[in-house]
């Protein structure tokens, strides 16, 4: 009986991970009310699920606002280089394809270097909260970072999109889960797709795994990869120029 309700057990690690992505779930939605503010809230949650990912045992409540408060200035300017380049690329695509009659001449050939640009601002999203939440580097290093890993690790760039707008491609197509999908969102679903493509990230940023033998005791795994493409700020402290990981 007590091996049932032993925290190594799988089926208990399993209900702790599930209740913890609610929690933060919770926290993330909690936090990212003012709009401002989610570039830090998304460094804060990919902070426990990639803890969750690697084996960690983790205080959801103390690592999220420990990780939101480490990276808000960093997370802060990601998220409004985000919202603000993408908004203005969405806003030309717009005009090129719908406001044909505000334009003079065809300027159709100007779609794809827009197209481009909104790539590399996808690219900056996908893995830029992530890495900030993992590495302690400048905003400028860890851009270059995010399209570093995004070409190398295109299956998994490509992974990353599917998570991201699945839910959104069953809102628009299936009317009738809509309110369902909402509640969804609210209680577990940011967590969730943080947690799927926490689950790539941990491999392509080459994290640590923890894992548990069957008398419990811990060890830790590497993935058996080549380093990943990070690139750390130089400092001159430091020759050797190595990644420090963010503490939790």
């Amino acid at each position: 009986m007590n091996g049932a309700f032993n925290s190594d057990n799988p089926m208990m690690r399993l209900l702790t991970n599930f209740f913890n992505l609610m929690f933060v779930n919770l926290l993330f939605v909690f936090t990212s009310i003012p709009i401002i503010t989610i570039g830090p809230s998304l460094c804060g949650l990919y902070k426990v699920c990639l803890c969750i990912v690697g084996g960690e045992d983790t205080e959801v409540f103390k690592t999220y606002f420990k990780e939101f408060k480490a990276s808000f200035w960093k997370g802060l300017g990601m998220w409004l280089i985000v919202l603000a380049t993408g908004a203005f690329f969405i806003y030309e695509l717009n005009i090129i394809y719908f406001h044909k009659d505000l334009l003079s001449g065809d300027i159709s050939f100007l779609q794809y270097p827009i197209w481009l640009m909104l790539l590399i601002v996808l690219q900056i999203f996908l893995y830029g909260f992530a890495l900030l939440a993992s590495y302690e580097n400048s905003l400028k290093k860890t851009m270059i970072n995010c399209l570093l890993l995004s070409i190398k690790n295109f299956p998994t760039t490509i992974m990353l999109v599917v998570i991201w707008l699945f839910t959104a491609f069953l809102f628009a197509n299936v009317p009738d889960w809509q309110y369902m999908l909402i509640g969804f969102e609210l209680f577990f679903n940011f967590a969730l797709r943080a947690y799927l493509c926490s689950i790539f990230l941990h491999k392509a940023f080459g994290l640590k795994k923890i894992r548990y033998r069957k008398d419990g005791s811990e060890y830790e795994e590497s993935w058996e990869e080549e380093e990943p493409d990070i690139e750390a700020d130089d400092d001159p402290e430091n020759d050797n120029d190595e990644i420090e990981s963010s503490e939790d």
